[in-house]
């Protein structure tokens, strides 16, 4: 009989949803369609996504957020009220 003690606190859900995600970055990547030596390879695939997607991102929302603090400190929004959603 298989030993599969390793496998208690595995996620199922969890573990699918980085496997899809890593064939978003794959396709999105152009390797699928690429030629010999890139078709297959997931190297790097992450540090791709944070350099050419997440990162310019989150680059350009951290100054947006920068901007509101700014205006709001300014006193621009004085009389108006303003609703900050709240994300988990």
């Amino acid at each position: 009989m298989m030993n599969t003690d390793y496998l208690a606190g595995w996620d199922v859900k969890a573990e699918q949803r980085k496997a899809d995600f890593m064939e978003h970055m794959y396709q999105c990547s152009g390797r699928a369609n690429g030629g010999p030596g890139v078709v297959g390879l997931y190297t790097c695939l992450w540090q791709e996504f944070c350099m050419k997607e997440a990162g310019p991102y989150c680059r350009d929302e951290f100054y947006r957020r920068l901007e509101f603090i700014e205006k709001l400190q300014a006193g621009e929004f004085d009389g108006e009220q303003i609703q900050i959603p709240v994300t988990a």
